[in-house]
């Protein structure tokens, strides 16, 4: 069942970012796939992608770009009879020669979260991130999360990368916030942007008017690194956790305006794996 939600999950990424799989219409055995990956490197520097069907991707050409993070999703065409190979019971090999589309989109790693959260006058409303918008994966390993928030008004294709450099996903974790009793790790989510929030007008301004600006949604991808901060709960609370938390602010009075002044809290859960088999 687990199993079967990851797969939805990743399904419904696939559509936010606006790729698809598909089958070539001529049936020559290749097959094209739009794929999240674990981005693997040698001390040559060469570099794999573990998917997440469960096999290896080896690229038949070397990278041109250099891998910003540990997750990413790739584009890729194989061959359907070097799949069947490997899937076969004798087979003890896992490699997938792949042909990349395009150079992988790597996901943002949140990084190592800190303690001490920023100030409730610095911090923005997030658009929305439901309990469909994230999913625990390999084995408790990472947290990936899909919030949704506003970019300005008149930012398109062309202009996103510039747009989304003002804007800051943080993620932010203290054991005593745990629900120790529901074993049950809490992370806090937190979202700013350049410019926008301090003590002295923002959080005061009751109108906001500098919300008005924001009107395009867009749905981030990110991830946060679970096993270790799965050691620091034990260390504290002397067992694993069942489940994480992630505590982020929306808008109390409308979702489709950012917010200083009208944030409230909610919390979605995701379960934990209980055992260690591949996920």
């Amino acid at each position: 069942m687990k199993k079967q939600r990851w797969a939805v999950f990743f399904a419904a990424l696939l559509a936010v970012v606006g790729f698809s799989s598909c089958l070539n219409s001529e049936d020559d055995g290749v097959r094209t796939i739009t794929d999240y990956v674990e981005v693997s490197t040698s001390g040559f520097g060469g570099v794999s992608f573990n998917s997440m069907y469960g096999w290896v991707c080896v690229p038949s050409k070397t990278l041109t770009s250099t891998p910003e993070s540990n997750l990413a999703y790739v584009v890729y065409q194989y061959n359907n009879a070097d799949l069947q190979a490997i899937s076969g019971a004798t087979s003890s090999s896992t490699d997938l020669p792949v042909t990349l589309l395009q150079d992988p989109v790597y996901l943002k790693n949140l990084g190592n979260p800190s303690s001490t959260l920023p100030e409730a006058t610095e911090t923005v409303s997030l658009y929305s991130l439901g309990s469909g918008d994230g999913m625990v994966w390999r084995n408790n390993k990472y947290l990936i999360l899909a919030p949704a928030y506003m970019l300005k008004e008149g930012t398109t294709t062309d202009n996103v990368k510039t747009e989304l450099a003002n804007h800051h996903l943080s993620v932010y974790y203290v054991s005593d916030d745990d629900n120790v009793s529901s074993n049950t790790l809490t992370l806090k989510l937190r979202y700013q942007i350049d410019g926008i929030g301090n003590s002295d007008s923002e959080s005061t301004e009751t109108s906001e008017s500098w919300a008005n600006d924001y009107t395009v949604k867009y749905t981030d991808l990110v991830y946060v690194r679970l096993d270790y901060l799965i050691s620091q709960y034990k260390a504290a609370h002397g067992s694993n956790p069942k489940s994480v938390a992630v505590e982020y602010e929306y808008n109390n009075n409308s979702a489709n305006l950012p917010t200083i002044a009208n944030k409230k809290p909610r919390t979605v859960t995701f379960s934990l794996y209980e055992t260690t088999s591949n996920q």
